[in-house]
């Protein structure tokens, strides 16, 4: 576990990464349903976009699919060479 001393606010958060140089960064990704495609699940993600919290809803087959697919609001993702590992050349690649 973190100790509580690490644990910040959203905006004691946000402030820190603007002092960092860090407009964009993922906070959080979140299991909140199950969906009507088969063998996907729903995640709420929320990020951080130069100070202002947006949330996304998306539809993944597990969390590094929801990684993946959050990249492109946040161009802060997996390399391509990762994914292929993670995800295997099959899923990659569909």
């Amino acid at each position: 576990m973190i100790k509580k001393k690490y644990k910040k606010e959203n905006s004691e958060l946000i402030k820190s990464l603007k002092n960092m140089g860090r407009d964009i960064a993922v906070l959080e990704i979140k299991l909140i349903g199950t969906s009507k495609v088969k063998d996907n699940l729903i995640y709420e993600c929320t990020y951080s976009d130069k100070g202002n919290i947006k949330n996304i809803p998306i539809i993944a087959h597990d969390v590094t699919q929801a990684l993946a697919k959050l990249d492109q609001y946040t161009h802060s993702g997996i390399p391509e060479s990762v994914l292929h590992y993670m995800l295997g050349n099959e899923r990659f690649n569909k």
